[in-house]
């Protein structure tokens, strides 16, 4: 009798060893899953702020021509 309680505690520690490991391995699967997830939204939010920032950019150059623009010829009617 007390060998077979031996190898029960045996069979349960190794049961509960691999429910571990198992668990282990799918957290770690979860989380890779996860930070794949996340560094997709960032490229996408990367890419559209890069977007707005060059359309602000080409504004700005634009007001800048015009401005300059302007200026000389205000000049040449003076």
């Amino acid at each position: 009798m007390p060998n077979d309680d031996l190898g029960l505690l045996i069979t349960l520690n190794i049961c509960l060893t691999l429910m571990v490991l198992l668990a282990a391995v799918g957290l770690t699967w979860m989380i890779m899953r996860q930070n794949l997830w996340s560094q997709e939204i960032a490229e996408r939010i990367d890419l559209r702020l890069r977007r707005q920032y060059a359309d602000i950019d080409r504004e700005l150059q634009e007001i800048i021509r015009n401005a300059w623009g302007k200026r000389f010829l205000t000049s040449l009617l003076r």
